[in-house]
């Protein structure tokens, strides 16, 4: 489901900001706002996709601190979270989100890139908000570094009644339009991590807790790409994922995606707890 080189990218989360009269006080709001949704009272603990599921962790002050990736294979991938002051770390790989007012304005991290030989490079994402906190332009360090060369993508988004309902994807260096896409949305309060979607690039746990400004109020009914440079083989250029959920006692336990066009559906199982 994940395809379109993971595009998923950043957008939302609303925000409280408290009055601080030393540094040791904005730290601690910071932390404090830093947190995964509840829904009734229950946190979402494991998401289910065909042979595989993620397993989701919290520490004492509600923040994801764990999430391991089980792969039918037998195998696992754990990335950790650890929240400091203005900054969040996660690992393996050690991005570096930097806060301000509780928000990422950048991430740091290092990329090894392998081809006939390993090169290690310095990488440094960075994301803008407008006045209400709404994230407006994410620029994001190039993954590929191919024969062309390495090049940002810029994720330009807007926003109409409270939610992201247009996102443009354009090559910094050539102001290329790679992806574009709009969104459509339900009128189901959104409370869960946009795992399913196309909007946040490997983000969505820390979107989910507001680290990326104020989020998209209501759960995405569906989402159509207009236009894209980079297909892959097995998809078209234009088509749209359609996104039904289910409820148990006012709990999301079932995500279906269909896209009607390539005869594609996934269905995810939540858990809570």
């Amino acid at each position: 489901m994940k395809t379109v080189r993971n595009v998923l990218v950043l957008s939302m989360v609303g925000i409280c900001l408290i009055a601080c009269s030393s540094d040791e006080t904005e730290t601690e709001s910071i932390n404090y706002k830093i947190s995964a949704p509840t829904v009734n009272g229950k946190r979402l603990v494991k998401i289910k996709y065909g042979d595989e599921f993620t397993s989701i962790e919290y520490n004492s002050q509600g923040q994801v601190s764990k999430v391991k990736f089980h792969f039918k294979n037998g195998t696992s991938r754990e990335d950790s979270y650890w929240y400091e002051d203005r900054r969040v770390i996660r690992s393996p790989y050690e991005f570096i989100y930097y806060l301000s007012d509780g928000y990422a304005v950048e991430c740091k991290y290092t990329a090894q890139i392998s081809d006939q030989s390993t090169i290690t490079v310095e990488c440094q994402d960075t994301y803008s908000y407008d006045s209400k906190g709404y994230l407006v332009e994410a620029m994001m360090a190039p993954y590929d570094f191919s024969e062309e060369g390495p090049f940002n993508e810029i994720y330009t988004y807007t926003w109409r009644d409270g939610n992201i309902s247009h996102v443009i994807v354009t090559e910094s260096s050539e102001n290329k339009i790679l992806e574009e896409y709009d969104i459509k949305y339900t009128s189901i309060e959104n409370s869960i991590p946009l795992f399913f979607t196309y909007y946040y690039s490997n983000n969505e746990y820390l979107e989910w807790q507001g680290c990326f400004g104020k989020r998209s109020k209501n759960l995405p009914q569906s989402v159509t790409f207009i236009n894209r440079t980079w297909v892959p083989s097995w998809d078209s250029n234009s088509h749209t994922y359609n996104y039904n959920y289910t409820f148990e006692n006012g709990l999301i336990t079932k995500i279906s995606v269909e896209s009607p066009t390539i005869k594609h559906m996934d269905i995810y199982e939540l858990e809570w707890w």
